[in-house]
């Protein structure tokens, strides 16, 4: 059992990711049903819920629908604003020299590595990130190239 757990200890981050995707859906499902509670309790008073209510409702179905669906929405629209440098040329450039900065460290390592057997590993890790870099070389050019006016 404990060479299981030894062999095996990455499994942890996906049943964590697994674990925690549920969480989030059941909150989001106590909180509607919080919703259609609070709705109901009006329905039940015979009044009319405040139209205050019913648009804060309405705004955060539609905040949790941009999420979900990825409809351009004000949330959406708010988080594109706030990152848009991400898109820019420097972007671009900075993550390309980064992971080729990476790929480099990668290529050394598999080089002058000491410890015995791990070359071929580095060498497998420094082909992948040299591809990765290349590819954000070409998206930097891309992005130098035909920017938007």
């Amino acid at each position: 059992m404990e060479d299981f757990f030894s062999s095996y200890w990455w499994l942890l981050f996906p049943l964590a990711f697994f674990v925690f995707g549920a969480w989030d859906r059941w909150l989001s499902y106590k909180r509607s049903q919080d919703r259609l509670d609070l709705l109901r309790s009006y329905t039940n008073q015979g009044k009319d819920p405040p139209p205050e209510l019913l648009r804060a409702l309405q705004d955060e179905e539609d905040d949790e629908d941009d999420l979900m669906y990825g409809r351009l929405g004000r949330r959406t629209a708010r988080r594109m604003r706030r990152r848009y440098w991400r898109y820019t040329p420097y972007w671009a450039w900075r993550t390309a020299i980064i992971t080729g900065a990476v790929a480099a460290g990668f290529w050394f390592a598999s080089e002058y590595a000491d410890i015995p057997g791990v070359d071929w590993p580095f060498r497998l890790v420094a082909i992948i990130m040299t591809c990765v870099a290349a590819g954000h070389l070409v998206a930097a050019i891309f992005t130098s190239t035909f920017r938007s006016r």
